[in-house]
């Protein structure tokens, strides 16, 4: 997803960025005349103007060459976008009215992948390509499409741990900032020397990779949006120390209960489907008809699976901080000139809690976050002037 342009502060940011013109002294190395002193940008000025922020101790550049207090403006141009500075007020204002924007923060939900990555995943899918690389090849383009709008963690079973069919420590609990790091891991695991290539030991232990993955304390975390995404190419296999397809549904049904939701993704022809349909159900994102699970036979069908799952989990969510001093004079556009009403019977548009200071999406201006057809979401308080006129 492109990065959102969350305009977000009751106080406006106002730095200016101006730089050397033709007519003034450069200074690197001499003395400036009597009166002016050497900018950061190496030009003299005077010494009570400022050329860049950095010439101002605690302050910021204003385009009028002043130094001002952060949260303050003095010229055209110290605003934000969409906004304009009150020289009477010295205050950035939307649509000269009074309107400032709101401070806005994203809440990414936690987003946990388990991977099957038993030999049969060495397998070919299509072509010379194997599915191991086929799931690499995705999962690689998913971590890069979506680095920072989803909060991944990742384990594989069997892992190299402990006994045949246990699991050790989790290789990635959900957190911040960690697609490139599990995008590295899993391209590493492509060579057949690396020890997570799929080449043994040959079991197939989706039964103790969940109830791994659910000791992640990510999953626990209720203010965010959590879930697990399941992707196995067969069934349980010469494992039971979690209790078997039984220990599996009961793992996914105790997620469910504790409001985290597992999307099950079947590869290849070699799926269990009466299990992995139970699976599905007892996540709570079953699939329309008999397929209750995601299925995949080829390369661009996981893709089209994974794009599918990372829209569905997408957040409606951000953070509004501090609380709007008023909701009937809040307002949020899409795009910089869409006004979405509020709904507080939480059918179509948006409503915010005050409580959890979080500003919730609902209906189609939800769904059009997910799908990705609105990138740019603006709070505005004090007057309905859109954030661009």
């Amino acid at each position: 997803m492109k990065l959102r342009r969350l305009l977000l502060a009751l106080l406006v940011s106002c730095s200016g960025s101006a730089e050397p013109g033709d007519d003034e002294v450069l200074c690197a190395g001499t003395a400036c005349p009597d009166g002016m002193y050497c900018s950061v940008a190496e030009a003299c000025v005077p010494d009570d103007g400022c050329l860049v922020d950095d010439d101002c101790a605690t302050a910021n550049c204003s385009n009028n060459q002043t130094c001002i207090a952060p949260g303050t403006c003095a010229a055209a141009g110290d605003c934000e976008v969409g906004s304009s500075c009150n020289t009477a007020t010295s205050s950035c204002e939307v649509g000269g009215c009074g309107g400032e924007f709101l401070d806005l923060t994203y809440v990414a939900p936690n987003f946990m992948v388990v991977l099957d990555r038993s030999c049969s995943m060495d397998k070919p899918l299509q072509n010379t390509r194997t599915k191991w690389e086929v799931a690499v090849a995705a999962l690689h383009t998913l971590l890069g499409d979506h680095p920072s709008d989803l909060r991944w963690g990742l384990t594989l079973f069997p892992d190299t741990a402990g006994e045949t069919c246990g699991q050790g420590a989790l290789p990635f609990a959900v957190a911040d900032g960690q697609a490139a790091a599990i995008d590295t891991l899993l391209q590493g695991a492509l060579d057949e020397a690396n020890p997570l290539f799929p080449a043994g030991p040959c079991v197939t232990n989706i039964d103790t990779a969940i109830q791994q993955a659910a000791t992640d304390p990510g999953l626990a975390d209720a203010t965010r949006g959590r879930f697990v995404m399941l992707i196995t190419d067969g069934a349980q296999s010469a494992c039971d120390l979690g209790g078997g397809d039984a220990g599996t549904l009961q793992a996914i049904t105790e997620l469910a209960a504790a409001g985290v939701t597992t999307y099950v993704v079947g590869f290849g022809s070699g799926t269990d489907e009466a299990q992995l349909n139970a699976f599905a159900v007892a996540g709570g994102a079953p699939r329309p008809g008999t397929t209750k699970f995601f299925r995949a036979e080829n390369a661009n069908q996981l893709a089209t699976v994974f794009q599918t799952i990372t829209g569905a989990v997408a957040s409606c969510e951000y953070v509004v901080d501090p609380a709007p001093p008023d909701l009937a004079l809040t307002y949020v556009y899409f795009e910089n000139t869409e006004l979405v009403p509020r709904d507080t019977a939480h059918g179509e548009g948006w409503d915010y809690d005050p409580a959890t200071l979080k500003l919730t999406l609902y209906g189609t201006a939800c769904a059009r976050i997910q799908d990705r057809t609105v990138d740019d979401v603006d709070v505005v308080f004090g007057c309905p002037v859109p954030p661009v006129e």
